[in-house]
């Protein structure tokens, strides 16, 4: 699993809970992130459908576009199967403090409370501080015979989801690196110093916000060997959300799509 690209350190007592609501408020804007225009729908296509016929509007809600990675409204941690997608989404840190779920645990969805428009699910993990290497959850994009495999993503512009924090204390972490994983960046594939993923910081506020990564602002941060000026998009071997050390975090993501 991607996972095993990070070292492990000993593990600690089992995590208590956290707050799982939101405040399903306003979407506000960033420099990377698309305004909600209509204030509830999904991102994921997943809104109800306008006009007067309640039945034909209740159908066109229930289509899940074959762009979604992931709406999380299935109750299992798989990703959507679609388009040649699979994976499971997984969590991981480096041992030294408490993550909910534990490491090594599958990713379920959690209860949107209040829901956020029509979506009433979304991925909810929270945690640290970390001091070796961080926290993370991710997926892969395919699988064969059971274990991670490339998929082509170079045919996309970029990824789109929704996000938030469930805290914004002192000390809570005020981004999350969402990295691309490739051939050249993993361990055990081409790299000398590994782990150094294609990826980009995103911005976390106490509101869901919809973000768009363009694939093409995806760097390496540049402790990695090789260096390299583009990332395989035509290999990708999985996505991930990477916590830093020495921060607690509390995030929330759905309604994870490609463009």
């Amino acid at each position: 699993m991607s996972f095993n690209d990070y070292p492990l350190g000993e593990p600690q007592n089992e995590p208590v809970s956290s707050d799982p609501g939101g405040t399903g408020g306003s979407v506000s804007a960033l420099p990377s992130a698309a305004s909600d225009a209509g204030g509830s729908a999904s991102a994921g296509g997943t809104g109800a459908a306008g006009g007067t016929d309640t039945a034909a509007g209740a159908a066109a809600a229930m289509v899940v576009s074959d762009l979604v990675v992931d709406d999380f409204e299935d109750g299992n941690a798989a990703i959507l199967e679609q388009e040649g997608r699979s994976g499971s989404w997984y969590v991981a840190n480096d041992g030294r403090a408490m993550q909910t779920p534990r490491e090594g645990m599958l990713l379920l969805p959690s209860p949107l409370n209040p829901p956020r428009g029509s979506s009433t699910h979304g991925a909810h993990t929270f945690g640290g501080p970390f001091p070796l290497w961080g926290a993370l959850i991710g997926t892969t994009l395919a699988t064969s015979d059971g274990n991670g495999a490339a998929y082509d993503l170079s045919d996309f512009h970029g990824l789109r989801f929704w996000v938030r924090s469930g805290t914004m204390g002192p000390g809570t972490a005020k981004k999350v690196r969402l990295n691309v994983l490739t051939p050249a960046t993993i361990m055990g594939g081409d790299c000398t110093v590994c782990s150094d993923h294609f990826g980009a910081d995103v911005p976390l506020t106490a509101q869901w916000v919809q973000v768009d990564l363009p694939l093409s602002s995806l760097k390496q941060t540049g402790y990695g060997r090789p260096i390299l000026t583009t990332p395989d998009l035509a290999h990708a071997m999985g996505i991930e959300l990477l916590f830093a050390v020495n921060v607690s975090f509390d995030l929330w993501i759905d309604d994870v799509e490609l463009y």
